[in-house]
């Protein structure tokens, strides 16, 4: 199994820990959504973004100019090293973002963060740069029944998005590996076996609302109309 692992141990449903202070007013957010592959992320991530009228920065976005060039699909095995080079591809992205993107704008982080020290190095950049943006942070761990899950992996858009599309890879994979775990003071616990993705992405805007994240005027409502 070839993917970039950009992957934690597995989550608790839908749970998220209640702020101990006043939240203080933000008007834009960095949200990092995480979870194993074929957990919703992209999907919950469009819709989150369509909420704030904001940006999704799918880690395939990042990933896909290195895979393009293999025509991987998602299943063959990729050299050796070949992460290395999609380094520095993220790097500009986050330096798009703090030196030149309008700071009006909200961004939605899609990731698979597997627990070692990269994932807490890269976890500690992306919160920076929110914060040195003024925007309100909060990662978003999803979790899913591992059959659902799997269910998911091996579909047309995922081979043409140049994600990995390996069933089996990946049900090892969740079964074997562990994930990076976000301080609990900053992280959404969401369950998508059989929530809607467009429900979560509410319970994602309702959770930054109580932190204290102003929507834009342009947002959809928190609730059903």
């Amino acid at each position: 199994m070839n993917q970039q692992q950009t992957t934690t141990p597995s989550p608790t449903p839908t749970t998220s820990p209640t702020p101990t202070t006043s939240p203080t007013p933000s008007p834009t957010c960095v949200v990092l959504m995480l979870g194993y592959p074929g957990m919703g992320k992209r999907t919950i991530g469009s819709h989150l973004t369509a909420l704030l009228d904001g940006v999704l920065v799918d880690n395939q976005l990042i990933n896909r100019p290195v895979l393009e060039l293999f025509r991987w699909d998602g299943v063959a095995p990729l050299p050796r090293g070949i992460w290395d080079r999609v380094r520095p591809i993220r790097d500009a992205v986050l330096g798009v973002i703090e030196d030149l993107a309008p700071l009006s704008t909200s961004y939605v982080f899609t990731n698979v963060l597997e627990d070692e020290p990269a994932a807490v190095e890269e976890y500690a950049q992306l919160r920076a740069l929110a914060h040195r943006r003024g925007s309100l942070f909060l990662a978003v761990l999803l979790t899913c029944d591992v059959d659902v899950q799997v269910s998911r992996i091996d579909n047309p858009d995922r081979v043409a998005l140049r994600k990995g599309s390996d069933p089996e890879g990946y049900r090892g994979h969740r079964l074997s590996t562990q994930l990076f775990q976000p301080p609990a003071e900053e992280v959404l616990h969401l369950d998508s076996t059989t929530t809607s993705p467009a429900d979560n992405a509410r319970r994602v805007l309702d959770e930054l609302t109580s932190r204290g994240f102003a929507p834009p005027s342009g947002a959809a409502p928190t609730t059903g109309a």
